[in-house]
């Protein structure tokens, strides 16, 4: 049995014996949604990921007033935004990390493994985030 089935058997077993009450999946879900209510969607428009490997992830992300390109690799998400300045906040659905703009480029290091996302402050002052990603 690989790594990947054994987290099967482990996850069916959570699932049957101990299942998250649809209620906080539900509210889970909706403080999700919550916490980018205010700001512009970047959406992808392209994607380079691998299921397997030790390449990075890389994607590009527009909206009407930003570009973000990402590059996602063992704990670390790079970026280089076009359209905003201050800093951009690396998120995961646990945590948040905020990091410098420095000429368009910005480096976030211990990011969580799984969805995560990028928040920004156009240069007009609108709020832009780009859609979850696995990284």
């Amino acid at each position: 049995m690989n790594d990947d089935e054994f987290l099967d058997v482990l996850r069916a077993a959570a699932d049957e014996f101990d299942p998250v009450p649809a209620g906080v999946l539900r509210d889970a879900s909706a403080a999700l949604a919550l916490r980018s209510l205010d700001a512009e969607l970047a959406e992808l428009v392209e994607s380079e990921a691998l299921v397997r490997g030790d390449q990075p992830v890389t994607l590009a992300f527009e909206s009407e007033h930003v570009t973000l390109n990402l590059e996602i690799s063992d704990g670390v998400v790079r970026g280089f935004v076009t359209g905003a300045e201050g800093e951009a906040a690396v998120e995961t659905p646990r945590s948040r990390r905020a990091v410098p703009i420095s000429d368009g480029w910005f480096t976030a290091a211990d990011v969580p493994s799984g969805l995560v996302r990028v928040r920004v402050t156009a240069v007009d002052g609108t709020p832009v985030v780009t859609e979850w990603a696995r990284g």
